[in-house]
């Protein structure tokens, strides 16, 4: 098994950007990973992909050595810098989803998907991909961009990544690139962001149903683990430990359990 790709998502919710490694952060986290985030200016709420379908409209193009990100739109495309710019990219995003937002940033942690257990990554297996590409006559990287995974590691057969969490979130079991620890904290639950067209955001009707009638056929014994309360899952979410901070994660690095 090896690290195939590395996708880090520096404005949560936008689109990826694929590095050939990363490193991982004093927040446990990989670095420029949803290090910045869009909120609401009236409660201060996430602007994400779950309950905003236009996120999936607004095309994003980073440089990280600059901290800077390309925005287009229908309407227009303008250039910022995540340091510089803000507040002309606070109008940007406030005329797009046509609500008074903001960006705000955080380099330790960044704004992760799932809150607890220290959980600052993110990963799923190419089978899996595959997997779910041929059930719905997808494009693998559609698959990815829906999946909105960190790491995308070779198995041999789908879903095999279950195997890797532990009893329970007390006792994750560790994945380990060379000296690197990751801990195989939970599954990964999915939310409405998978059934939508990532560019378009029109929805795919029955999506979740085919999905959780295919796996539960395929892993008939799924919901039989604790940490499943049920088949709308895929991929899991790692947590790093203190060990493991400063450490580099490359394509082409091999997995060990």
């Amino acid at each position: 098994m090896e690290i195939k790709q590395i996708n880090i998502y520096p404005i949560k919710s936008l689109d990826p950007i694929a590095v050939d490694q990363v490193e991982i952060t004093e927040g446990k986290t990989l670095e420029f990973d949803r290090r910045w985030g869009i909120f609401r200016k009236s409660d201060g709420r996430t602007v994400n992909g779950k309950k905003y379908p236009a996120v999936h409209q607004l095309r994003a193009k980073f440089d990280l050595n600059t901290k800077s990100v390309e925005l287009r739109s229908e309407a227009t495309t303008q250039f910022f810098s995540l340091e510089d710019d803000i507040h002309i990219l606070n109008q940007f995003l406030s005329d797009y989803f046509e609500e008074s937002v903001e960006v705000k940033g955080n380099p330790q942690t960044g704004f992760p998907d799932h809150s607890g257990g220290n959980v600052g990554a993110s990963l799923i297996s190419d089978k899996t991909i595959q997997w779910t590409s041929q059930l719905y006559d997808l494009p693998e990287e559609e698959v990815i961009r829906r999946m909105r995974m960190n790491l995308i590691i070779s198995t041999e057969r789908a879903f095999e990544e279950d195997e890797w969490i532990g009893i329970d979130k007390e006792h994750p079991k560790g994945i380990f690139s060379n000296s690197i620890r990751l801990n195989a904290y939970k599954p990964c639950e999915r939310c409405p962001v998978p059934t939508r067209n990532s560019y378009t955001s029109e929805v795919m009707r029955g999506f979740q149903k085919t999905f959780v009638q295919e796996r539960t056929k395929l892993q008939p014994q799924l919901l039989d683990h604790p940490l499943y309360a049920h088949a709308y899952m895929c991929g899991i979410v790692l947590n790093i430990p203190e060990e493991s901070i400063g450490k580099i994660l490359k394509t082409g690095d091999q997995i060990t359990l």
